[in-house]
């Protein structure tokens, strides 16, 4: 009986795998983001706009990495993380009230969850997929400076950059947008959701 119990677990936790999707998935949901928004600082008076424009072109990394962690060892159910980065073209820029910055690459810091427990938390989205626009990073290496902590100074590579979380894949659109500009961290509210 505890063989046939174990067997079937086994088989479960090998169907969950055959339906999870490989790295070309999660490189097709990173050619989805949106190519152009902008956004507004929200602040009396003021309206500050920031927005973005951009094109892809070629990967940083072959394929997306994906890591999967099992949250108990008798289950099957699984959270999956995965991480892509892609160069943007030298027309892409980032424009601050006017100044315009080359935005060189896209960082991706993903989370699907569609593989852990059914009903675990009505809360927790299918997926979250965090998008980084960076400013000035033609190495595409961030966020974490290369050799740091021997390199001294601040641990993050990115000093420019737009960030937004993405909680639902069908329309793409920004959520819980931020600035950094120069180490300077604001809020944003998307007023044009641009290009998807």
């Amino acid at each position: 009986m505890k063989s046939l119990l174990m067997s079937s677990t086994v088989l479960f936790s090998l169907s969950l795998f055959a339906t999870a999707p490989g790295p070309q998935y999660y490189r097709d949901l990173t050619l989805r983001v949106r190519t152009a928004a902008e956004f507004e600082i929200p602040m009396p008076g003021l309206k500050p706009t920031i927005r973005y424009q951009m094109a892809w072109d070629k990967p940083a990394m072959i394929l997306p990495v994906i890591g999967d962690t099992h949250l108990n060892s008798r289950e099957s159910y699984f959270l999956r993380i995965f991480f892509d980065r892609i160069y943007t073209t030298s027309e892409s820029f980032i424009e601050i009230n006017g100044e315009k910055l080359p935005l060189t690459c896209v960082f991706i810091s993903g989370q699907d969850n569609r593989f852990m427990k059914p009903g675990a938390s009505p809360l927790l989205p299918n997926f979250v997929i965090k998008v980084y626009l960076v400013a000035n990073d033609f190495s595409c290496q961030g966020p974490i400076k290369p050799g740091w902590p021997a390199t001294g100074g601040r641990e993050e590579n990115w000093d420019t950059y737009i960030y937004y979380e993405i909680r639902d894949p069908t329309i793409m659109l920004p959520t819980e947008a931020k600035l950094r500009y120069r180490w300077n961290e604001q809020a944003l509210v998307l007023v044009d959701r641009g290009a998807p």
